[in-house]
């Protein structure tokens, strides 16, 4: 009987300890899995919050592998990881861009390098192309850190896209000329202030046929380089001509003797706002041809009859031609675009936050003193104002002419680079 009872109480004793352990299996799994619905609940709830989700984007020819995600919100130091993949049997290539920048970000700077240590930029942090036309090979990847620095606790946010550059989107040059009709000639004579929209005008320079654009323009904005610039002309090489929609902040005099700009004190002054604004974009910028019209007949330069009198300017260089990445308008330009002799607030050369006459790169007379020709505060042209005297110089680049953009060169819908 003894032995009966301990062994019912026994086998009961292991039944139970058999189903209390079960029932606590049972409510572990139970729990294990509601807390993972919970997670995939919160996870959904808050995907958009999270900007370390690695996201995965096909683009083309390309992946896109965003492995902290494309978008940050910081207040000190961050990074972000990302690699981009060729998939194809052929070489394509992409662009970087920063997008939709907010917050205190005077302070912030970013650094982009890559892992192959071809690729190095660091700059500013704000809402622009880092990188244009990035070159991969077929069936490689190339990774990438993009590290943020900031000088105060202050939030900042933004996102980077990485794209792919389509065989098939027009030049700019092209784009440019899909979107404007093309006139043989300009609705005003030249010579006098062009006051309306004018549109795009055929013509000819050094290396071809060429396209300005003249009087009230609306349409001919550029965004380039975190700066607004206008369209000048398309040049005959297919290169396309902008000029700074405002001057650079220092004064400068053309120069105190020399009256080549080759020599010059403002080519100087030119080049280092260069390197301090335009390095990081040198890949876009062409080596062009400016025109530095000093030629002197019968002790007169001849541009000066040309301008004033003749009211016949021309975009083929009739003095020096010299190469650069960076010079100043001509005379004959501002001329076509709608300038002249007397005051013009309504072509697109007309800034308003313009305060001081900047020079060109033409001669107009030497009178002990070398006077260039200069655009006045009313967007006239001017000759009685000495080299040797501080005014402003308003910038002038060349944009290479294979480069993709989109936009309608409106203010709002600005041309920008791809």
């Amino acid at each position: 009987m003894t032995l009966s009872f301990n062994i019912k109480y026994n086998l009961n004793k292991l039944g139970y300890g058999y189903m209390k352990r079960k029932f606590k299996s049972m409510l572990t799994i139970i729990g294990f899995l509601i807390c993972i619905c919970l997670s995939l609940g919160v996870g959904y709830l808050f995907y958009e919050k999270h900007s370390d989700e690695a996201i995965i984007v096909v683009d083309g020819n390309i992946t896109i592998n965003y492995l902290t995600g494309n978008e940050f919100n910081l207040k000190n130091d961050g990074e972000l990881c990302f690699s981009v993949t060729n998939n194809s049997a052929d070489k394509v290539y992409y662009y970087i861009q920063l997008s939709d920048i907010k917050g205190p970000n005077d302070n912030v700077t970013y650094e982009l390098k890559n892992s192959d240590g071809n690729l190095n930029i660091s700059n500013d942090l704000k809402s622009d192309i880092i990188s244009n036309s990035i070159a991969i090979d077929a069936g490689t990847t190339q990774n990438y850190t993009l590290n943020f620095k900031s000088g105060e606790e202050k939030n900042y946010s933004g996102k980077v896209i990485v794209a792919s550059i389509q065989n098939e989107a027009m030049s700019f040059k092209d784009l440019i000329l899909a979107q404007n009709e093309i006139y043989d000639e300009s609705l005003t004579k030249i010579g006098e202030a062009a006051t309306v929209d004018e549109g795009l005008i055929t013509d000819l320079d050094d290396l071809g046929t060429a396209y300005y654009f003249r009087g009230n323009v609306v349409n001919n904005y550029v965004s380039f380089a975190g700066l607004t610039w206008r369209i000048v002309k398309i040049n005959g090489d297919g290169s396309v001509k902008l000029v700074l929609d405002n001057v650079i902040d220092v004064l400068t005099m053309y120069d105190e003797d020399n009256i080549a700009y080759d020599e010059s004190l403002i080519k100087d002054n030119l080049e280092n706002w260069y390197d301090l604004n335009l390095t990081n974009y040198s890949d876009y910028i062409a080596s062009s041809k400016f025109c530095n019209d000093i030629t002197i007949n019968n002790n007169v330069f001849s541009a000066y009859n040309r301008i004033t009198t003749d009211f016949n300017p021309s975009f083929v260089c009739l003095g020096e031609e010299i190469s650069a990445k960076i010079g100043l308008l001509t005379a004959d330009e501002v001329m076509l675009a709608g300038g002249s002799k007397d005051k013009n607030e309504n072509y697109y050369l007309y800034n308003e936050n313009i305060k001081t006459p900047y020079f060109t790169m033409t001669g107009a007379k030497y009178v002990n003193l070398f006077y260039p020709f200069m655009v006045s505060t009313d967007g006239s042209i001017i000759n009685d104002i000495a080299g040797n005297l501080l005014r402003s110089a308003r910038p002038v680049i060349n944009l290479s002419e294979n480069l993709k953009v989109n936009g309608t060169g409106t203010l709002n819908d600005p041309y920008v680079v791809l």
